[in-house]
């Protein structure tokens, strides 16, 4: 790996955001070298992507907000709180839920906002934020907040149609939704995430046409590919 290319983190900050640990846990990049990097590097982003992002997560966020405003009139809505660093299985999260619904029972609810089309890691993100507000009190010896949903909403993209599957305000709520969010198997893929990209030693890249393709770290990895070398052939006459 050429590390020059890449900024490292400043020191005490290595960490990983919850929204790039979530891509992992749902297998969107299976490479333990791209989350290991990710704990260390900043990865190169154009300002004109970013800007652009800005102004779309902007007008999402504005359109969430009163969302909640409306469904939870009287409920407190917190927009854009950062939590504290939470260590976790020898690594660190450390990320800013974009709406926290605090109703006045103390129970939560946690929204994102999200420009781009909908995708189960999405959900996983909403799920570690929980993990890391309840991680926050109980670290303060605060009572531990109970997780009572999740909400997602999405911008104009996803609403062309009229079905269900393409409202662009989905929730999750009951006194199950964190487990179904994160079950047990979501939760043992990211405990191995968080092992393995705390390890002092990188690990070994695991290219693929899938890991490397949007991988933001293959401009300086010897093994990235570009495209699957893999052989096709025309298999009709099994048909």
């Amino acid at each position: 790996m050429d590390f020059n290319l890449f900024k490292p983190k400043a020191r005490g900050w290595e960490c990983l955001g919850p929204s790039v640990l979530a891509k992992a846990a749902t297998f969107e990049n299976s490479c333990d070298l791209s989350m290991w990097m990710a704990t260390r590097y900043k990865a190169n982003k154009t300002d004109d992507s970013f800007s652009k992002w800005q102004l779309e997560h902007t007008s999402v966020l504005n359109k969430l907000n009163l969302h909640l405003q409306t469904e939870y009139p009287n409920e407190k809505i917190h927009m854009e709180c950062p939590t504290q660093k939470i260590p976790l299985y020898g690594n660190v999260l450390y990320g800013t839920p974009d709406a926290v619904v605090e109703f006045s029972n103390g129970d939560l609810l946690i929204a994102d906002a999200k420009s781009g089309k909908k995708s189960q890691s999405h959900w996983i993100q909403c799920g570690i934020y929980g993990v890391m507000l309840q991680a926050a009190a109980w670290s303060k010896k605060k009572p531990i907040p109970k997780i009572i949903g999740f909400a997602l909403c999405y911008g104009e993209e996803n609403s062309s149609k009229s079905d269900k599957e393409n409202k662009q305000f989905l929730t999750i709520t009951g006194d199950n939704a964190t487990d179904e969010v994160l079950p047990e198997s979501t939760k043992k893929r990211i405990r191995n995430i968080l092992r393995v990209s705390s390890a002092t030693d990188m690990p070994e890249a695991k290219p693929s046409a899938n890991n490397c393709r949007y991988c933001e770290w293959k401009l300086g990895c010897p093994k990235a590919i570009e495209t699957s070398h893999e052989v096709t052939a025309d298999a009709s006459h099994f048909l």
